[in-house]
């Protein structure tokens, strides 16, 4: 049972390694995408990094427990595993009962990443955005000829077929052939984005809650060997 529990600790310890790489690797290159995103999606590479850094944690103090066989670690570790497994639980019920809401962040915070494109920030994260999914605006190019911007801001050439034949200036894109444009808009793309990667999160979330189950049985059988050995002693 030791052996077992450190050997599921290590695993564990490795797996909140990876959540950190993974929040760090989302955070580098979907940082501009979840920029433009309104609503809770902005903390998301931030929140997995965080759960890394706790879990990783916890990993290294059962390791710690089980080599030792210290019955304050291993009881500790089995608390805060049950801990994090609850809200675990409770985050993934949030997160279900929000699932609808997805559709609204994404509209609102293209819609409003449009208005904004005279800001640097904002340029860089819908240039970013267009060329990841091949869309332009919110519904459509349009979005930027009625958009505030149009009087301040040169065109986005993320928006053209071919750059080299993009407008300079809006005044131009109004008299240019629609043909030009990217007529898809960025709503439905990115709306197919986030269903996709909530059901991947759903199931990587649902297998991870599995094995925690398995850790805290783990945990209280070598917590009552223990024990036992303590009384013989």
């Amino acid at each position: 049972m030791k052996y077992l529990l450190f050997f599921f600790n290590f695993i564990f310890w490795i797996s909140g390694i990876c959540l950190i790489a993974i929040g760090a690797w989302v955070k580098a290159k979907y940082g501009d995408f979840t920029h433009v995103s309104a609503g809770d999606l902005t903390t998301g590479p931030v929140f997995l990094i965080i759960i890394g850094v706790i879990v990783s944690f916890i990993g290294f103090l059962g390791c710690c427990g089980a080599y030792k066989e210290n019955y304050c670690m291993v009881t500790t570790f089995a608390i805060s595993l049950g801990v994090i497994f609850i809200l675990q639980i409770a985050a993934g019920a949030y997160a279900y009962s929000k699932r609808k809401e997805l559709d609204h962040y994404a509209k609102k915070g293209l819609e409003n990443a449009v208005n904004e494109y005279s800001k640097e920030e904002y340029q860089k994260a819908m240039d970013h955005v267009q060329e990841e999914f091949d869309c332009c605006g919110a519904s459509g190019y349009e979005d930027y000829l009625r958009s505030r911007v149009s009087n301040s801001t040169k065109f986005p050439k993320s928006c053209c077929r071919n750059q080299t034949v993009c407008p300079d200036d809006f005044l131009a894109a109004r008299r240019a052939n629609k043909t030009v444009f990217v007529t898809e808009g960025c709503v439905k793309a990115v709306e197919s984005y986030f269903h996709d990667h909530f059901v991947v999160v759903g199931g990587v979330g649902v297998g991870i809650a599995f094995i925690q189950v398995i850790g805290i049985v783990f945990a209280c059988c070598l917590m009552r060997s223990i024990k036992k050995e303590y009384e013989v002693m």
